[in-house]
């Protein structure tokens, strides 16, 4: 019997070695922040694109926002949920999008602008945050910080999208960092976004997988979003994801008017979607 238990230890970490060697061969990090968007060439590496958008982010006012960590596209079913999200909503937020030919050839079809910031590249395929809409922002940046245990980085996307009263909606899309022992490298990684919100003067949304497993890491994001005056969008009945009770996808906002927020149940990843439906606010002449 111990013979067979030993053999069996061996065979798994032996199991485990392999599989950590070929993702670590398989995988390229880029030395530089940089982003792909359908309308770049891919080989130059810029940090950051404008853009003169033909049309409003909004339609007439409402604006309806999405954001979905899309475990890579590892599950069956995600191009039914994508296809929906994407056909719904203004803008979606993806993390954990691998441009994939399947991906790109969805995005296509439904006729949507992408940009992804490029966390590495894993089998050829860069793999990041992206966000989708049917024209480009005003300005878009990408930003890394890697995961002080294990080096993978996680990106960022940090955007300003032209609204239908001439204001600019400042958008933060970000997959946060995972493994940390405490709150100094996580609270690093935010800094960018704390940064462009307090600059900013208008309405902001900032959401993502903002990974807050912990309390002391929602007791962070809560005072971040209160410093920069920002509201939560929680939806009645929540069925985001969580992991020791704690939720881990977030939407917050700033000067718009909330209507409704929904989480959606899927198995086609390990995260639910969370939409919130927003109108632009009435400006007093």
């Amino acid at each position: 019997m111990f013979r067979i238990l030993r053999k069996l230890i061996l065979f798994s970490l032996l199991l485990v070695t392999l599989i950590g060697l070929y993702i670590y061969q398989s995988t390229v990090i880029p030395l530089e922040d940089t982003l792909l968007a359908n309308d770049t060439d891919g080989v130059n590496a810029v940090q950051c694109v404008t853009h003169s958008p033909n049309v409003p982010l909004d339609r007439h006012g409402n604006l309806d926002i999405a954001i979905w960590n899309i475990y890579k596209q590892q599950n069956e079913g995600w191009q039914n949920v994508l296809k929906q999200l994407a056909d719904r909503t203004d803008l979606l937020l993806l993390q954990e999008a691998t441009l994939t030919d399947d991906l790109k050839a969805l995005i296509n079809e439904q006729k949507q602008g992408w940009v992804l910031a490029k966390a590495f590249i894993f089998g050829g395929e860069p793999v990041g945050v992206m966000n989708l809409s049917k024209d480009y922002p005003l300005s878009i940046c990408a930003f890394r910080y890697s995961e002080p245990l294990i080096h993978y980085p996680k990106s960022l996307l940090v955007s300003y999208y032209q609204l239908s009263d001439n204001s600019q909606l400042l958008v933060a899309n970000i997959h946060s960092i995972n493994f940390t022992l405490g709150l100094e490298e996580y609270r690093a990684q935010l800094n960018v976004v704390a940064a462009a919100m307090t600059e900013h003067k208008g309405p902001v949304i900032f959401a993502g997988d903002l990974n807050t497993w912990s309390g002391e890491r929602g007791e962070y994001i809560a005072t971040m979003a209160k410093n920069a005056g920002l509201t939560e969008a929680v939806p009645n009945d929540d069925s985001r994801t969580t992991i020791f009770g704690q939720s881990l996808d977030h939407i917050f906002y700033r000067d718009l008017e909330l209507v409704k927020t929904e989480s959606i149940v899927t198995d086609s990843s390990d995260h639910n979607p969370l939409k919130a439906y927003f109108r632009l606010l009435k400006k007093i002449p």
